[in-house]
């Protein structure tokens, strides 16, 4: 019989191959995971998984494998549960929505292309060098307005980010406590990121052009400590994981040039009036939308989550007891050839309706930035899809995921060129 923690060592050397691999083991259902002293459940059936993010949060909630995260990221939207989760989610929700970003539509544009005018005077970029800025920069628009931060606090704000990213992963699944020196470092590095948002938002906070977002939280009557916990929690969340479907994008624009052809035709019939601040056009380019969905099925970003049980239930049939642990992984069920053909191959002609595809969750609990990654993507592929040519820098072969807290590109060095067209060719001019 597997011992408690048995699957510890496996886990952290590769928790995608262990989760793929011990939930084709056995028929789709709940699958024993062997990852601490309580009993813990893969759900690898789709329905099943669904079941158990849709269901009620006064029997299933966020649980301990999230809840051992709030040292490091602190009351917020991420980690709270009940009236405070549903206060922030109140305070936040209206203004990520899609119908209020069409509102910052034409200034996205411009920041697209003020970044395709500088790449057009190279020859190569580094996907991680230019992806994560980008997404900032695009996030910080909605999050914090136009304008309202400079350059040297986005570069502040995606320094902090790392650094309590990387504390996150590090916390994922510990044995041991850390020892007390290594405590005292982690603490000040923390403290310092966190110091840096902090700094960051109250300037924010500070200027009249501030979002709407920024206003909702206060009027919600959000402590200064609980705001800063929010927008934390909404960078970590929203830009970084962008950031790394942007990478792999621009990856996939290079090594399937046909599927970048088609996009920058795509782009000819909707980017005048996407740039003129038509948010309707993004609805008449439905192979850019198809191949972001493909991108996000290949790599989800939010690869596992969990739930604990919080009273004797049964799923299906199986029966869980108070304490029990469900984790689901999108990364899981997107690669499970059980419900998907060819599962590893880009393919823009799926199913992007089956249980099986949830790159954001479902339910009450799903990634409440899901409407700003959809427009952001979508208007990032059609852009830069218009303006460049891309190539991979070299031959080596598909890169792999690196998953910590949030699914992450690798970095890959990209070739790129104008356009031919002459369409194009005035748009990376």
């Amino acid at each position: 019989m597997p011992l408690p923690f048995s699957d510890v060592p496996a886990f952290r050397r590769d928790p995608l191959t262990l989760l793929s691999r011990r939930a084709q083991s056995a028929p789709p259902g709940f699958v024993p995971l062997h990852l601490s002293n309580s009993r813990i459940f893969l759900a690898s059936d789709p329905q099943l998984a669904r079941a158990t993010l849709k269901w009620s949060s006064d029997e299933i909630d966020k649980g301990s494998l999230v809840q051992k995260l709030k040292p490091i990221m602190g009351n917020s939207l991420l980690t709270n549960i009940g009236p405070a989760h549903r206060r922030s989610k109140d305070a936040i929700h209206l203004h990520l929505q899609r119908n209020s970003l069409s509102a910052n539509l034409e200034k996205m544009c411009v920041i697209n292309n003020g970044y395709i005018a500088r790449l057009a005077k190279e020859n190569s970029f580094v996907t991680t060098q230019e992806s994560a800025p980008l997404a900032l920069q695009l996030g910080c628009t909605a999050i914090f307005g136009h304008d309202v931060l400079s350059a040297a606090d986005r570069a502040a704000l995606i320094k902090a980010v790392q650094i309590v990213e990387g504390e996150l992963a590090d916390d994922m699944f510990r044995l041991w406590p850390a020892m007390p020196w290594t405590s005292r470092k982690r603490t000040q590095q923390l403290d310092h990121a966190r110091s840096i948002v902090s700094l960051v938002v109250t300037r924010a906070r500070a200027n009249d052009q501030r979002s709407g977002l920024l206003r909702a939280l206060e009027e919600a009557e959000l402590s200064d400590t609980e705001i800063d916990a929010e927008i934390l929690g909404l960078l970590i969340a929203g830009h970084h994981t962008t950031g790394a479907t942007m990478g792999w994008l621009f990856y996939h624009l290079a090594v399937d040039p046909s599927i970048s052809e088609i996009i920058a035709l795509e782009a000819d019939t909707v980017l005048d009036d996407l740039e003129n601040g038509d948010a309707s056009a993004l609805r008449r380019a439905p192979l850019s939308l198809a191949y972001v969905k493909e991108v996000l099925r290949l790599y989800p970003a939010g690869w596992w989550t969990s739930r604990e049980v919080l009273k004797p239930l049964a799923i299906g049939n199986h029966s869980f007891k108070r304490g029990d642990a469900i984790m689901v992984s999108p990364w899981q069920l997107h690669h499970d050839p059980r419900f998907w053909d060819e599962p590893e191959r880009l393919m823009l002609d799926r199913d992007f309706t089956s249980d099986a595809y949830m790159p954001f969750g479902v339910g009450p609990r799903s990634c409440i930035g899901m409407a700003i990654a959809w427009f952001e993507l979508q208007l990032v592929v059609l852009q830069f899809a218009s303006a460049f040519s891309f190539s991979v820098a070299n031959s080596a072969s598909r890169p792999k995921p690196h998953p910590s807290v949030t699914l992450l590109a690798p970095p890959v060095e990209l070739r790129i060129g104008p356009r031919t067209d002459r369409k194009n060719k005035s748009r990376a001019a």
